[in-house]
């Protein structure tokens, strides 16, 4: 019996054929489409019904960006527009005969690494994950905190810098636009005439670009600031960070020493860390939440 398990976020969509214990049978992924005629519904649902002529296919499990009720009602999606305002559940079940389950992508993210990665450990934890936005999953006291229709933990949006004279321009100060990969990658690339990917883009500063650097510093107190923030609003024990930038072996020590030149006693009481699954955790995390939600049995249950 497997499962068909999608990541769904602002740039691209990654879906596994996965069994019960979290295996990854298969995989794939392809570019998100552009938003607003409810093409990203159509691409899942024509994968599923491909899948499902090739293998036994018991359910769909995702993980995406946005705020969830309780019953499955999306009424706020950041990067994936297409999927606002409806019950993505009951298309799928019309259109696959399948049931499904998701919830928000960082929550997610805290599910997998809460359960088998990186915070088995710890009561109370933030995720943060950095990409096309930065997204957020807290934990306390060893219980997911959803907020009100499940939008805590959307901490993109808050506001990292303001000036009362240019409120509108508050959407360029957030935490998503100052402190993501995305809009790094951005900023170089206009800067520079190029067209780089992220890795690209820290080549070029390893290489000894000091205006590629500065951006790079800029990127990385930015974050810190936002983590600052969220440190003592929830006192974790532990930030952990995820996306393509949690495979950097300097993010860690980079964001530490960031934090440092904000409050050199920060540390002393938060551990800084990545995901144990970096790209995979929301996967994972998504088909814990199937499993979670049916009640199926594991042979590690």
């Amino acid at each position: 019996m497997y499962y068909i398990v999608f990541d769904i976020g602002g740039t691209s969509i990654k879906y596994s054929l996965m069994n019960k214990e979290g295996d990854m049978i298969v995989s794939n992924s392809l570019k998100t489409p552009n938003q607003g005629k409810g093409k990203t519904q159509k691409i899942l649902v024509d994968i599923i019904n491909e899948y499902k002529k090739l293998y036994n296919i018991e359910g769909v499990a995702m993980s995406v960006p946005g705020g969830i009720d309780d019953d499955g009602y999306i009424h706020f999606m950041g990067q994936v527009t297409d999927f606002q305002d409806m019950y993505l559940n009951r298309y799928i079940k019309e259109h696959t005969g399948l049931h499904c389950a998701y919830d928000n992508d960082v929550n997610c993210v805290a599910m997998a690494e809460k359960y088998m990665g990186n915070a088995v450990d710890n009561k109370n934890f933030v995720c943060i994950t950095i990409g096309t936005g930065i997204g957020g999953g807290v934990f306390i006291n060893n219980q997911l905190y959803r907020g009100y229709r499940g939008m805590a933990g959307e901490f993109g949006i808050n506001i990292l810098e303001h000036r009362i004279s240019e409120l509108e321009n508050l959407e360029y100060k957030t935490f998503s636009r100052l402190g993501s990969t995305y809009n790094l990658v951005s900023k170089v690339n206009n800067l520079k005439g190029t067209n780089l990917d992220g890795k690209e883009v820290f080549e070029l500063a390893e290489n000894g670009d000091v205006e590629v650097q500065k951006l790079i510093e800029d990127f990385y107190f930015s974050l810190a600031v936002g983590i600052y923030n969220i440190v003592y609003s929830f006192a974790p024990e532990k930030i952990l960070i995820g996306g393509g930038l949690s495979v950097r072996n300097d993010l860690v020590e980079n964001i530490e020493k960031k934090l440092e030149l904000l409050n050199k006693d920060i540390l002393k009481f938060v551990k800084i860390d990545t995901c144990k699954f970096q790209n995979d955790s929301g996967k994972i995390g998504a088909l814990y939440n199937y499993i979670n939600k049916y009640k199926i049995e594991t042979s590690s249950s």
